[in-house]
């Protein structure tokens, strides 16, 4: 369990951008990936509580729709030039993490949810942040965003 979790960033840690509004946003994101992520971490040591994760999951999910709603809202109102493609960026990840939540809802299998979290997803938060969030922030912030 231990060895899953710490693939998971810490949100005192993550990279910081120029908008703070952003930057709680991430923070708040990553302490709901580290609540699955535990429970998906107990659930791969027998220890399975779907419900829990199934409350976890929805929560993340709909965490992360609004999030990319108010950063492609930012984008939007700013004319930030490059919009299309990191609004795409946010349409795949969203689609992704539906399929997940789905497939969860329908078959109860921890592995492909856990693999995304532990693998995949923090690679890409982190890319994601460093690149397509810093740059929109910082665009943002040079107009009079908050």
């Amino acid at each position: 369990m231990i060895d899953n979790l710490h693939s998971l960033p810490d949100p005192s840690s993550i990279p910081l951008v120029a908008l703070e509004s952003m930057n709680d946003t991430h923070r708040e994101e990553i302490k709901m990936v580290i609540r699955l992520g535990t429970l998906l971490a107990q659930a791969m040591e027998g220890n399975v509580d779907e419900k829990a994760i199934s409350v976890e999951i929805a929560a993340w999910v709909e965490h992360t729709r609004h999030h990319f709603k108010r950063e492609n809202e930012l984008m939007l109102e700013f004319g930030f030039p490059a919009y299309p493609v990191h609004s795409g960026e946010h349409e795949r990840i969203l689609a992704l993490l539906d399929e997940l939540h789905q497939s969860w809802l329908e078959n109860r299998s921890v592995e492909p949810l856990a693999t995304f979290l532990f693998e995949s997803w923090p690679e890409w938060f982190e890319m994601h942040v460093n690149t397509m969030d810093s740059i929109t922030a910082q665009f943002i912030n040079q107009r009079g965003g908050a």
